[in-house]
């Protein structure tokens, strides 16, 4: 199994570190020297951090509220 770098709690990740490591799991899995279950447990990470920068990031539909 591939060791998550960075903070150890889910809670603890900022947006720049989740990008740092989105960044970080593309180029190991384009390099293709990892195994297949590596691979898809990098996939199932990168998809973790892509949902919560989704809901980090979501302003709504765009209305200003006072």
């Amino acid at each position: 199994m591939m060791a998550k770098d960075g903070p150890e709690e889910d809670s603890d990740w900022d947006i720049r570190d989740r990008i740092d490591r989105l960044e970080e799991i593309a180029e190991i899995l384009e390099a293709g020297e990892i195994g297949l279950e590596d691979a898809k447990e990098l996939r199932e990470e990168a998809d973790d951090h892509l949902t919560s920068l989704r809901d980090d990031l979501d302003v709504g539909d765009g209305d200003i509220i006072e």
